[in-house]
């Protein structure tokens, strides 16, 4: 799979009429390997809410050491009209400079220094030795000799002795909707992939799956799902990414550990798989929010959605979406996602859903310093919420799409969980914390979105905590657009409503969840960005305030496709 050049030149246009306010909440992992989770560091280990902040102020403070400011969520918003948190450098890039906090991002590095305490098994996952993924030995080979030979190329990554030698035959046939550029080597992919390597600002391939197709003695034909993920070298860095298919026509030489391209025919994903211009449009120009918050986080990798659907995909749902329908149907393909989940007992005031969970995240990032990282955000993060058969509370899943970077590497780190150990040891973490409370501010326990009372009882830990990699299959989905958040009331009725329209008015089919026998519904955090850096994984989670006005969070059902 290679991605050649393609130039694009856009007007930026940047609304500073608009820009009345910013508010934006960053959540990095607090708990350190080994201690056992709390809900304060379920539902964020620190959450930084930014509003007008006068020297007089007297709402609540963290104690000198930290001075992190924490606020309950009706103060966040307000605005005196003179000193607005993001009105300068488009997004507040002064605000957050002047927030900057060198203890917290010197425990950044503690934390990524931190050994496990699991087993090599429990605390990574190796992607090609996944069955679901990588089903056969020709499949599990050719992928992995593959993406070793791309990393080589983007990454400077060494030699595997255990890996496949990957080699393209010099009358290589080639058929791709990406255009190849007269002096990169023709018909090479790898060629062309190391030519648009210096295009681009930045350029990832994340080989996510194959199959093997058509196998004979010493040759076969693979089918590989990629990922391709680039910055385009615009003023607004806009962040991209293409996913589809290759089919691989190789030989396979087991006793020299060799597998050599004859044929490679790459195919997009979408009712128009040769429209590579098509597929990028939608996302060069700039979006309206990323250029809001440009000073806070770069601009987001989205999750690809199809809209235009093709007779094939709508085939098992047996629907049509009637004129007046007001939800939009989209495809999704698929994608390798990280899913955090726990058993919660808290309902809706606890808000758990709000938020990232800890044992989500696999390392700490540096966002300033001398040791800034780079990092790539995506979005929107997935929350569901379902009924748990024979026990109370609810599961809570969440699901983040692994931007190809990460994906890239053969083998990914796994959170650390470590349930019901000592109330000691976590006392003793304290000193260590990035964020402490006084008696003027939340609990570690407390959620930063709940406006419950001092005298109210404290959220019961959660239960169940799992996180694991896996391949996301293809899915059809309808959404409405929403402005709140996942624990609203307001989201039991806006479900209601779209099953009626879906399901009952315009005859599509619901996926029923296997377990629970009911429909899959779900919701789309559109307002937050998962933060993933290659060495380490997820890290950090930032959550931006958007207008009510915009609706840009949504609610889906999960369709039969």
């Amino acid at each position: 799979m290679a991605c050649s050049f393609i130039s694009a030149s856009l007007p930026l246009v940047l609304l500073l009429a608009t820009l009345s306010s910013t508010c934006w909440s960053l959540q990095i992992p607090s708990a350190r390997h080994g201690h056992r989770i709390s809900p304060g560091h379920i539902r964020s280990s620190v959450m930084r809410h930014m509003s007008s902040n006068n020297d007089g102020d007297d709402g609540p403070s963290t104690d000198s050491s930290t001075k992190v400011k924490f606020f309950e969520l009706d103060d966040a918003f307000e605005d005196d009209g003179e000193n607005v948190v993001g009105t300068k450098f488009f997004g507040g890039n002064t605000i957050k400079e002047e927030l900057y906090i060198p203890e917290e991002e010197e425990m950044a590095l503690e934390l990524q220094k931190v050994k496990p305490k699991q087993t090599k098994e429990d605390s990574e996952y190796n992607r090609f030795q996944d069955a679901n993924a990588f089903g056969d030995d020709l499949a599990r080979r050719a992928g992995e000799a593959l993406q070793l030979a791309i990393n080589k190329i983007l990454y400077d990554d060494s030699t595997d002795d255990s890996v496949a030698t990957w080699k393209e035959n010099p009358s290589i046939v080639w058929e791709t909707a990406f255009p190849k550029a007269n002096n990169a080597g023709g018909n090479s992919p790898l060629m062309e992939m190391k030519a648009s390597k210096d295009f681009y600002n930045k350029l990832d391939v994340a080989i996510l799956s194959a199959k093997t197709i058509e196998s004979t003695a010493g040759t076969g034909v693979v089918e590989v799902r990629w990922d391709v993920g680039a910055v385009w070298p615009n003023p607004w860095e806009s962040r991209v990414l293409l996913t589809g298919t290759s089919l691989l026509n190789v030989r396979d030489d087991k006793d020299n550990n060799i597998i050599t391209l004859l044929k490679q025919v790459d195919k997009l994903d979408g009712n128009k798989p040769s429209d590579i211009v098509g597929s990028l449009t939608s996302q060069l120009s700039p979006r309206f929010w990323d250029v809001y918050h440009i000073g806070m986080s770069p601009s987001a990798e989205r999750d690809p959605r199809l809209t235009t659907l093709s007779p094939s995909q709508l085939s098992t749902s047996r629907g049509n979406k009637g004129l007046l329908s007001s939800y939009t149907l989209s495809h999704l393909p698929p994608r390798l996602v990280t899913e955090p989940s726990l058993v919660d007992t808290n309902g809706r005031f606890g808000r758990t859903a709000q938020a990232l969970p800890n044992h989500g995240f696999t390392t700490a990032i540096k966002t300033m310093g001398p040791n800034k990282e780079e990092f790539v955000p995506v979005s929107p993060i997935e929350v569901s919420i379902s009924k748990v058969d024979g026990q109370d509370g609810s599961l809570i899943k969440w699901t983040v799409p692994v931007p190809p970077e990460f994906a890239s590497k053969a083998v990914l780190p796994l959170p650390v969980i470590e349930e019901g150990e000592d109330d000691e040891e976590d006392n003793t973490s304290n000193d260590d914390a990035l964020a402490t409370s006084s008696a003027n501010t939340p609990s570690k326990t407390s959620s930063p979105y709940s406006s419950r009372g001092p005298n109210t009882p404290a959220p019961e830990d959660p239960q169940s905590l799992k996180c694991n990699y896996s391949l996301r299959p293809p899915r059809l989905v309808a959404t409405l657009s929403y402005a709140g958040n996942p624990q609203d009331e307001e989201v039991t009725e806006l479900r209601r409503q779209l099953y009626q329209q879906v399901v009952e008015n315009d005859g599509f089919k619901p996926k029923l969840d296997p377990e629970t026998k009911r429909p899959v519904f779900f919701f789309w955090m559109n307002d937050a960005k998962a933060c993933f850096t290659r060495a380490g994984g997820l890290g950090m989670a930032v959550y931006e305030w958007r207008a009510d006005w915009a609706k840009t969070n949504e609610i889906g059902i999960e369709l039969e496709c």
